[in-house]
């Protein structure tokens, strides 16, 4: 299912305006050695998962219905973005983000309904 350019351009700026809000607010940990990389890092792996994740979720299902799928499965996402934000912290490899994170959010979005699929149909 193909996103209209105007959804796409949209929803970009509510991404962007998200992570600058989320920089923003974490920007005073900064002046805290040690814990100031820690939340960064955490806002990382959550702008980072969550927005891998939407544009994987998306490629299949309406904007509404991937935000519906990734607010369910919430903490599996957090997680996943923790790697991404842990392959984004190693210099030179972090060129290969983009292509590390949406295979490892497609991967993670098809478990994730694949999971919904078995528990509809009555397998565990």
């Amino acid at each position: 299912m193909a996103i209209s350019i105007p959804v796409a351009v949209t929803q970009g700026i509510k991404t962007a305006l998200l992570a600058f809000a989320i920089y923003l607010a974490a920007v005073p940990f900064l002046l805290f050695a040690g814990i100031g990389f820690l939340i960064f890092f955490i806002a990382n792996a959550y702008l980072l998962g969550r927005e891998y994740f939407l544009l994987a979720a998306m490629r299949f299902h309406s904007v509404e219905e991937a935000k519906a799928l990734r607010k369910a499965n919430q903490t599996t996402i957090f997680t996943a973005g923790l790697f991404i934000a842990a392959f984004v912290s190693v210099p030179i490899v972090n060129l290969g983000t983009p292509l590390f994170g949406m295979a490892f959010m497609v991967h993670m979005y098809k478990r994730i309904v694949g999971g919904a699929r078995r528990e509809l149909i009555g397998h565990t």
